[in-house]
């Protein structure tokens, strides 16, 4: 698999006990990045949002809905999203485990 960047991943989890998220990192040393634009009509007129899609070929990383990824190996820790404000990161929409075939990946899409 071609790869053109690293990234890091971050697990958010809800704790109860501390009505709080606690986060954990996950680094991947190999990803492929990819931005593209698309854009809608609505009501309110033409919508613009970039949709970046990722592919890890690392497919012991957990990665889920909600999770964020950042561009980049990154050492924060953060408490909220807003730490991660400032960074080339996206907010994972949907994770594919293609496990199948010679290429297992991980196809994350997100916003």
């Amino acid at each position: 698999m071609i790869t053109n960047t690293d990234v890091t991943v971050y697990n958010r989890e809800y704790d109860s006990e501390s009505k709080t998220d606690k986060w954990t990192r996950a680094y991947v040393p190999d990803a492929w990045w990819f931005k593209s634009e698309q854009s809608s009509i609505t009501a309110e007129g033409r919508k613009n949002q970039d949709v970046i899609t990722i592919r890890i070929p690392d497919i012991s990383v957990s990665v889920k809905k909600d999770d964020y990824i950042v561009k980049g190996m990154c050492d924060i820790a953060p408490q909220t999203v807003k730490d991660l404000d400032g960074l080339e990161k996206v907010r994972v929409t949907s994770a594919n485990y293609n496990t199948f075939g010679g290429n297992p990946h991980i196809k994350v899409v997100g916003v």
